[in-house]
């Protein structure tokens, strides 16, 4: 990601009872911190089947995001997102330039994808579910991510707690009027967030 793009992101979270003890034995003072994002380690990806045969990945260069997680509370967590559409790359100049068209993501229209969510709760696996409201050409439809941390560890380059996040959500892309080029460019995409994420100071 281009890492001088202005991106916003910070995260405040509260682990459960357990893991406090273990986050304490590990780095004191990190049961209850803030955090920001780490932009040379986050993306926003996608990837869709071609032909049966492979799967065609893609990414976003320009977004801004905000997340703030509270577990002891977790109604009151949120994710969101504004991805910048016309930012769309999927290593073929050509490909990403229809891409952008009326056809696809109609960026010059619709420059923005954005994703506001409504509810945050903690499954029984462990999981967190957030679900909200995604808009792509000017339309919008609930989508439920699933994220989850995948790890707590100590930093060796920065000497300060990290922690990652990583969300998915599958959607049909013919719910937001992208119909062209079916089946051979298959119907559902996944949407992936990947961030690495830093305790401030």
């Amino acid at each position: 990601m281009d890492a001088s793009f202005n991106l916003k992101f910070q995260m405040k979270y509260r682990l459960t009872l357990a893991s406090v003890f273990a986050a304490i034995a590990l780095f004191p003072g990190f049961a209850i911190a803030g955090w920001e994002i780490e932009p040379t380690h986050t993306n926003v990806t996608f990837e869709v089947d071609h032909l049966g045969l492979t799967k065609t990945p893609g990414q976003f260069r320009k977004f801004n995001a905000d997340v703030f997680l509270n577990e002891k509370q977790i109604e009151e967590s949120r994710v969101n997102f504004t991805v910048d559409a016309n930012s769309i790359d999927t290593t073929v100049a050509v490909r990403d330039g229809e891409l952008r068209r009326a056809a696809w993501l109609d960026a010059e229209q619709h420059p923005n994808i954005t994703f506001v969510s409504k509810t945050v709760k903690r499954s029984e696996d462990g999981r967190i579910v957030i679900s909200g409201d995604l808009t792509i050409r000017g339309k919008t439809l609930p989508v439920d991510f699933n994220a989850r941390l995948t790890d707590i560890i100590n930093n060796p380059f920065l000497k300060i707690p990290s922690v990652g996040l990583v969300a998915t959500a599958r959607i049909k892309r013919t719910d937001f009027g992208m119909t062209k080029f079916l089946p051979a460019v298959a119907d559902e995409v996944e949407l992936r967030l990947q961030t690495e994420l830093n305790k401030k100071p």
